[in-house]
């Protein structure tokens, strides 16, 4: 009797150290293997990695999955029939991990947000076309707040309110914008998404704007146009140039009012640009 309970108390132990280790952080290659996935037809689960996915292989073709548009590391799972027999699905990303996840049809899941980096809140996203993940955009944002101005005579003063842009910067593939806004009226300026194009400067009589929009990947907001200092905003785009004969042009919308600013640079602003370390 003493031998089967010290057998069995090294059988308790053994199975502690084994699900004590399945919840340490997750090590570069390494294959995680059964992590259980249940999702349902009527809503989207998300998958957040740490990583830019690389391939995704499901088991069956009623696990429905997709990359989000424009974001690597973002995979949309959903259940193409209700009630389907159990199936998997494997995720490669390309820090060399392998995800394999048991696949369930439940009508309600727990949840609908998972982050495989278990890092609060999320995983940091990456973005198609640049090298720095939104945590990293976050924190170069932050230092951009704290450089003066730099950029002169990019601005526009109009219905009491002021947009100038202040500085550009790159660093690596991306390129990032710092504008201020301020708001001089007693009526308060709700700012829609901004938008950005590239325009030619002279256009001949009788013919259609053609502009071709640029899309910024990452847009922060900082404080409101009513504060003394004005509104900051901080725009990162994958980088690029301009012709001679050409603007870059940022339009600054209002939502449910005409208030709508622009301004406009060429390529000389443009090589004003200072290197982010």
């Amino acid at each position: 009797m003493k031998q089967l309970l010290l057998w069995a108390i090294a059988l308790f132990c053994t199975v502690s150290v084994s699900v004590a280790q399945q919840k340490e952080p997750i090590k570069a290659k390494e294959i995680i293997t059964d992590y259980p996935l249940d999702i349902t037809w009527h809503k989207t689960t998300v998958l957040i990695f740490p990583a830019a996915i690389q391939d995704a292989d499901r088991g069956d073709h009623y696990v429905k999955a997709e990359k989000a548009e424009g974001v690597e590391n973002m995979l949309k799972v959903k259940a193409g029939q209700q009630h389907f027999l159990q199936s998997n699905l494997h995720v490669v990303t390309t820090d060399g991990k392998v995800y394999g996840f048991t696949v369930n049809y439940a009508e309600n899941p727990s949840t609908y947000l998972i982050d495989m980096g278990k890092v609060y809140p999320h995983s940091p996203v990456t973005f198609e076309g640049i090298s720095l993940n939104s945590k990293e955009l976050e924190l170069k944002a932050a230092t951009i707040r704290g450089i003066a101005p730099f950029i002169s005579k990019v601005k526009q003063d109009k219905y009491d309110m002021d947009l100038r842009l202040e500085g550009i910067f790159v660093k690596d593939d991306v390129l990032m914008m710092h504008y201020k806004i301020k708001n001089g009226s007693q009526i308060r300026y709700d700012g829609a998404t901004p938008r950005f194009y590239i325009r030619d400067k002279k256009r001949a009589k009788r013919t259609a704007v053609q502009d071709t929009e640029v899309k910024a990947v990452y847009v922060q907001r900082s404080g409101k146009p009513e504060d003394p200092e004005g509104q900051s905003i901080i725009v990162a785009f994958p980088k690029f140039t301009i012709a001679e004969n050409k603007y870059f042009v940022t339009e600054f919308m209002e939502q449910g009012g005409d208030r709508n600013l622009e301004c406009r640079f060429d390529q000389g602003k443009l090589l004003q640009a200072k290197t982010l370390n």
